[in-house]
């Protein structure tokens, strides 16, 4: 019988431990590609959710709760009708102004608008 050195056997379980972890890859490949992209996904998010709620404290700090006098009074609801009565009268619709055709191109013309041979 043959018998081996100390080295040659640390090196036979070596390779048996790769030959172990390829044989368990190849047959889950979930476990090389898989799990550590779901590691990376639910990681990140915890890595991320500092900075997530200190970008929600800071702006809650610039947007400040409006009084409650200011909230109940009351604005009238406006229709669209009475605007158009209120900017009529208020003047700011000019009697100066009214819309004007730009002229076009005979070509660009609507088909129906022309006149062609009959």
């Amino acid at each position: 019988m043959r018998s081996y050195s100390e080295e040659q056997l640390r090196n036979w379980e070596r390779h048996q431990k790769k030959n172990r972890l390829h044989r368990l890859t190849t047959k889950h490949p979930f476990l090389c590609v898989g799990l550590p992209f779901l590691l990376a996904v639910v990681g990140g998010s915890f890595v991320l959710l500092p900075s997530q709620e200190t970008k929600y404290e800071v702006r809650d700090k610039h947007v400040q709760a409006a009084p409650i006098e200011e909230l109940k009074t009351k604005k009238p609801k406006l229709t669209l009708q009475e605007e158009y009565f209120r900017m009529k009268t208020k003047g700011s619709w000019s009697a100066e102004w009214e819309p004007k055709r730009v002229k076009r191109a005979p070509e660009d013309e609507p088909v129906f608008d022309r006149q062609g041979p009959a």
